[in-house]
């Protein structure tokens, strides 16, 4: 990298099929249900498994730093919100829940399982899978989680 400073660099088969470009949350549907934050290269799940319900659907490429101004705008007081994020769960639910600090709110952190731990998965699309991370692994977590079921 021609720049200075520390940088994260993640080789992986799992990309989006459109860029967005540019810091900050986008916001990619709006709803007024959940709202669901797609970080990285998740973001061709995230509206899949929301398909037919009345969820927002935000993204960011990169997490740090993070749009609190955005999610603010977006959550209602007692808003759900579900992160979903390609690597270890939880990792990003800090900044969600420091951004939303000011008001009551539920969130739901997805991403890859703690446990258990997976050394046979096959491919990629496996792994994704194994880890519910695919359109109906998704879908399934976030309806449990927002009481659909």
């Amino acid at each position: 990298m021609a720049d200075t400073g520390l940088h994260y660099v993640r080789v992986v088969e799992q990309t989006n099929t459109k860029s967005h470009p540019g810091p900050g949350l986008h916001v990619i549907r709006r709803g007024a249900e959940t709202t669901v934050i797609a970080l990285g290269p998740v973001l061709d799940d995230v509206p899949a498994a929301t398909a037919g319900s009345d969820a927002t659907v935000l993204y960011a490429h990169t997490v740090r730093p993070f749009d609190s101004a955005t999610l603010q705008a977006v959550v209602p007081r007692g808003g759900e919100v579900v992160l979903v994020e390609p690597w270890l769960e939880g990792t990003s639910a800090h900044a969600v829940s420091a951004a939303l600090a000011d008001r009551q709110h539920r969130l739901l952190s997805l991403g890859v399982r703690r446990s258990p731990e997976l050394r046979r998965y096959g491919s990629a699309r496996d792994h994704i899978r194994a880890h519910g991370l695919d359109p109906a692994g998704l879908r399934e977590a976030i309806d449990r989680f927002a009481g659909h079921r």
